[in-house]
């Protein structure tokens, strides 16, 4: 039967490099993505690599559709691992920010998180693993993330709930704080500071990598790797932690 791993934001990167790298440890990747193209492109990396994967488009800020992907992948085997990586992040000053923007934010970044992992966990009938993803806007404040930071504060703190309340079922619950990630959300929120702030793309980015004490802009695969490992036999006695994954950016 298959050891399945749920991935939310599967099509692009952490949720792309984090389902690749699942898939080589010999979980069948149940990839969810409103985008479905993408999804079908990662499922066909998989496959090509000598995995299985499948591929399940869905709006997870529907409660509905949360519990739609969560009962799918557990028909196609034994539901084991939930990663939370679908997010989003609004670049803003704190005095433009709209309840619009905040409720968007806090819905997919937060609501969302919380759902998933009490829906996983209902199906996680032998134990798991769930591994969310904050940020280390998480760990302190960011005057142009208000919404994105405090979600991430709250993934923070749900996860130490969630390890809590799921232990005595055998599932642990940790959290990933990436830093500056060479994905497509990293390339976006520089190009509105930038704008914001009239300079260049490569200024803000250059400005903010300056920052990171290792050099270098962190890889997906940087991230994917610390998730892997709580999900492997090494972790099994590692829950409610949150393990900055960073370059040395935040070191608390």
């Amino acid at each position: 039967m298959a050891n399945v791993a749920l991935v939310t934001g599967a099509a692009r990167g952490i949720g792309r490099a984090t389902a690749l790298r699942l898939a080589r440890d010999g979980f069948t990747p149940a990839l969810v993505d409103l985008n479905a193209e993408g999804i079908a492109a990662v499922q066909a990396e998989i496959e090509q690599a000598g995995g299985t994967a499948f591929a399940l488009a869905a709006d997870l800020t529907a409660l509905s559709e949360i519990e739609r992907v969560v009962n799918c992948a557990a028909e196609q085997g034994t539901l084991s691992v939930l990663v939370n990586n679908a997010g989003r992040v609004i670049i803003h000053p704190f005095f433009d920010v709209t309840e619009a923007e905040w409720d968007a934010v806090l819905t997919l970044d937060l609501k969302t998180v919380f759902f998933a992992m009490q829906f996983a966990a209902r199906r996680m009938t032998n134990g798991g693993r769930i591994v969310n993803l904050s940020s280390i806007s998480g760990r302190g404040g960011r005057a142009d993330q208000a919404a994105y930071a405090a979600a991430k504060a709250g993934v923070i703190s749900l996860t130490r709930t969630a390890a809590l309340a799921l232990a005595p079922s055998n599932i642990t619950v940790n959290a990933i704080c990436p830093g500056v990630v060479d994905t497509p959300m990293t390339q976006e929120v520089h190009r509105n500071r930038a704008q914001q702030q009239n300079i260049t793309y490569e200024e803000s980015l250059a400005r903010m990598t300056a920052k990171i004490p290792l050099g270098r802009l962190e890889t997906p695969e940087d991230v994917a790797n610390a998730i892997a490992f709580f999900c492997s036999p090494d972790a099994n006695y590692i829950t409610g932690q949150t393990l900055n994954v960073d370059g040395g950016m935040e070191m608390d």
